[in-house]
């Protein structure tokens, strides 16, 4: 089987972050006691609401329940950290959760006092994230704590009390403060995702080891709303709201109740609970909308989408709580935790019991393919798209597809695998839930759980065999130098009997042509990772080769394409420290043509927008369009599903329609 190279990131070129020009700092923080918050929620409907979760919080501690609280990073880059540290140190939140770099942001500004660099102008020079101290100390940190076998969040406190004299702002930090107060600190992590990912010294073994030890401490104080409790979600669209449904239903596999349970989201995303959208809109596959409202709501629970900024709800949140508290006078009994799950517990259901949406039958009657007819294909951004692939290819250029975890489930392999064996494809990126859907098809015909009724069952990703064949193909490639990716191609090259169905795989599909598929996860939010022969070492180190993988490609990408399905946060977000990396090392890679195909409706995604547009926050169109050709290229927005766009672009592709000569190129 072919190796793919893996890019040494030993030359790459740091800066001290001390001469970095930050654009948040710690003397504009919130002040909790001295801020006057700002009026809010103003519509008596979400005003009701808003009482009724004051209510559950308050009854949730007074019963010695837990509420958890998760959050995305611009809680830290929007100066809040003072009132997490004020919730928990009022007994209010009984475990606090983050992303890799909401603990990048926490950790920056407990050492320097400030964080978050200029993006736009750092992309360009390659200086972007090539932060000498923060990536040091936090990979210094990590590796430390794994080798003491401790998690993710532990291993930051501990790295901050083994040198003191590094931080001086220790007081305004969350994870130290909520380790001084005895409250678990989690960070659940995208590999390849976080600016210390980039540094020379990362271990992704650690990482993976780490945050996986988190994800359990997480499943365990989500077991702890055995009978009640509080789910507080801000601005974590994908990994807090999967890694919670990840928990409930391991939970649910061991017999734990998990009723009564009340989660609430906190965005300014307009997604709202009231009715359940189409699957032809976006906002349907909203996961705070289907984790914490639908699925939920299976089990008994409730749940509540809120909208507004940060810096509005977090402080209205804490003032009410704290005034409620005082109202009915009630105390917040101290918080004990116990441990109520084990591996030995986990029952695991033969996949033979199992429906899947999606079948290699329905993918057979596929063909011969029908003509598409997709608005979009009219536009001519579209045929300008289509002439880049034909020109990367014409040229030897790199054309690399990154797919989201929906897009296999729409029933579009056959597609992609056309355009893999045709050379339209030279580099494949899928998330972590797209490569064991994959491998689910090669091996047993189908995927794409139906989980009507599966969290309540306790069935929803507990399958057996599947789980087992990932880890055993893992395992083995990864103990002789593989790639995520290319173990699992070299596990269906070396045992074609247990992959019977392999014509419909993508995997399949780049090992058959000798290109690289990359698998790039998050620790704690795929079914995989529910399995009790998960090693989370394994899984972090496999798709740390894979970024170094995907990172070589990125080094040829100049005068080639790079197309996005339907991933929000990881594609976008991979992409972005790849190309970084590249530039650092000095490889020219600036005539891109980037393109984002989604359901997602941007309108004019040139426009200016702010802070305060939900849009401002969508990954793609800031790391897919605009970023990575601002030194040259283009980048496109197109709107529609997947089952509609992919076939677009393999009938235009395949039927050589273009809008002009291909040499013509990038405009420079």
């Amino acid at each position: 089987m072919k190796r793919h190279e893996l890019l040494s990131f030993d030359a790459i070129k740091t800066c001290s972050v001390h001469d970095r020009e930050n654009l948040v700092t710690i003397r504009n923080m919130a002040q909790p006691y001295e801020d006057s918050p700002e009026e809010w929620p103003r519509m008596p409907a979400e005003r009701e609401a808003f009482d009724r979760l004051i209510d559950s919080i308050i009854d949730a501690r007074v019963a010695g329940k837990p509420v958890i609280w998760s959050m995305g990073a611009h809680v830290i880059k929007n100066g809040m950290s003072r009132y997490v540290i004020e919730m928990v140190r009022h007994g209010i939140v009984t475990h606090v959760s983050g992303n890799g770099a909401t603990s990048i942001h926490d950790f920056e500004l407990a050492f320097l006092g400030e964080t978050s660099e200029n993006v736009a102008s750092a992309i360009e020079d390659g200086s972007f994230g090539m932060w000498e101290e923060t990536g040091r100390y936090m990979n210094e940190a990590i590796q430390q704590g794994a080798s003491d076998n401790l998690g993710y969040g532990e291993s930051l406190y501990h790295y901050l009390n083994r040198y003191p004299e590094r931080f001086p702002h220790y007081d305004d930090c969350v994870f130290a403060q909520c380790q001084r107060f005895g409250v678990p600190y989690t960070c659940h992590i995208s590999i390849g995702t976080d600016i210390i990912h980039q540094h020379p010294i990362v271990d992704f073994e650690a990482l993976g080891q780490t945050s996986g030890k988190d994800f359990n401490t997480m499943c365990q104080s989500v077991a702890e709303m055995v009978d009640g409790g509080v789910f507080l979600n801000f601005g974590s669209a994908i990994s807090g709201p999967e890694i919670f449904l990840k928990a409930t239903s391991i939970c649910r596999n061991e017999g734990l109740p998990m009723t009564s349970i009340v989660a609430a989201n906190f965005d300014i995303v307009p997604v709202y609970a009231d009715h359940v959208p189409p699957t032809t809109a976006s906002e349907y596959y909203y996961r705070p909308r289907r984790n914490f409202i639908d699925r939920l709501g299976q089990i008994g629970g409730e749940g509540y989408l809120f909208h507004g900024l940060h810096q509005v709800t977090i402080p209205q949140l804490f003032h009410r709580i704290v005034q409620r508290k005082r109202e009915l006078g009630v105390q917040f009994p101290p918080y004990e935790r116990k441990e109520r799950l084990s591996h030995d517990n986990r029952v695991l259901y033969p996949i033979a019991e199992r429906r899947g949406a999606l079948t290699t039958e329905m993918l057979e009657r596929k063909t011969p393919y029908k003509q598409v007819d997709w608005a979009g294909s009219r536009d001519d951004s579209f045929h300008t798209f289509i002439d880049r692939i034909h020109a990367a290819r014409d040229n030897g250029g790199q054309v690399i597809v990154s797919l989201g975890g929906n897009v296999i489930g729409s029933g579009v392999s056959t597609e992609l695998i056309e355009l893999i064996e045709q050379g339209f494809i030279t580099h494949l990126a899928l998330n972590g839930a797209g490569a064991f859907q994959d491998l689910e098809l090669a091996a047993f015909a189908h995927t794409e759980e139906i989980d009507t009724g599966a969290l309540a069952s306790g069935r929803l990703g507990m399958w057996k065999e599947p789980g087992k064949l990932l880890h055993q193909a893992l395992k083995e490639g990864y103990d002789k130098g593989l790639g995520y990716g290319e173990s699992l191609i070299d596990h269906m090259k070396r045992n074609p009997g247990q992959y019977p169905y392999s014509q419909f795989s993508l995997l399949s599909a780049c090992g058959r042509k000798g290109i690289p598929c990359t698998v790039h996860i998050t620790l704690g939010t795929d079914s995989i990772h529910q399995h009790p022969d998960v090693n989370f070492s394994v899984q972090g180190g496999a798709s740390g080769r894979d970024f170094q993988i995907y990172a070589n490609t990125v080094t040829h990408l100049d005068g080639g394409v790079y197309a996005n399905f339907g991933s929000t946060v990881t594609g976008p977000e991979v992409l972005l420290k790849a190309l970084s990396i590249a530039r650092n090392l000095g490889h020219t890679v600036s005539r891109i043509t980037t393109a984002n195909f989604d359901i997602v409706k941007l309108g004019d995604y040139h426009r200016k927008v702010g802070y305060e547009d939900w849009d401002y926050y969508y990954r793609p169109r800031k790391n897919i369009i605009h970023r990575p050709t601002s030194l040259g290229g283009d980048g496109f927005h197109f709107e529609g599903l997947h089952q509609q766009t992919i076939p677009a672009i393999r009938q235009a592709l395949t039927n050589g329609e273009t809008g002009g000569d291909h040499n013509n190129g990038i405009t420079r």
